[in-house]
């Protein structure tokens, strides 16, 4: 686990953490060309990156502030255009065709709407990453007071939300 340049290490962190990176960038980003974008934008700064890094935790949290990074500079340079209407920033074709569980589906649709974004990545972190408090608070750089009080905040956004779509039982949301 040493060497952390070579192709084939660099394939299997790719492997390995693509689909969290993947998660992240749908559920921050307007679009999924964006989302696209934002995920080759990652594996890019992994290449140059990867030396750096020294363990498998390390290189995951590194990929996830590296990912919400990217999604903010893409989300303020959109802003500073005003390139997207509000409509089209939160309905994309193309994610909705994505097979996965309806409820898994359900719930990155809310959180693509939840704002602000901070309240996304608790929320995606701790249930979707099985992150504790402690390490969310050390990749956003936040204290876990702070942490605690967007989780909750966050959940209760999500429970109105699923209230209006009428749908009953709120798995880890009721923790």
């Amino acid at each position: 686990m040493s060497d952390y340049t070579g192709n084939n290490r660099l394939d299997e962190l790719i492997r390995k953490y693509s689909d969290t990176v993947y998660r992240i960038a749908v559920v921050r980003c307007p679009n999924q060309a964006d989302a696209e974008d934002v995920y080759q934008e990652v594996f890019i700064k992994l290449v140059h990156h990867a030396h750096e890094l020294t363990t498998d935790e390390h290189i995951k949290a590194w990929l996830i502030k590296v990912t919400i990074n990217q999604c903010n500079t893409l989300l303020s340079r959109r802003s500073a255009a005003k390139e997207d209407s509000i409509e089209d920033m939160y309905h994309d074709p193309a994610v909705e065709e994505r097979t996965q569980p309806e409820s898994e589906f359900i719930l990155l649709e809310l959180l693509k709407k939840l704002v602000p974004p901070e309240y996304r990545d608790v929320i995606y972190l701790f249930y979707f990453e099985d992150y504790s408090i402690k390490e969310i608070g050390l990749i956003l750089n936040k204290t876990q007071t702070n942490v605690k009080v967007l989780l909750n905040r966050a959940r209760n956004k999500l429970k109105k939300q699923l209230e209006e779509l009428g749908v009953k039982g709120y798995g880890k949301l009721a923790n």
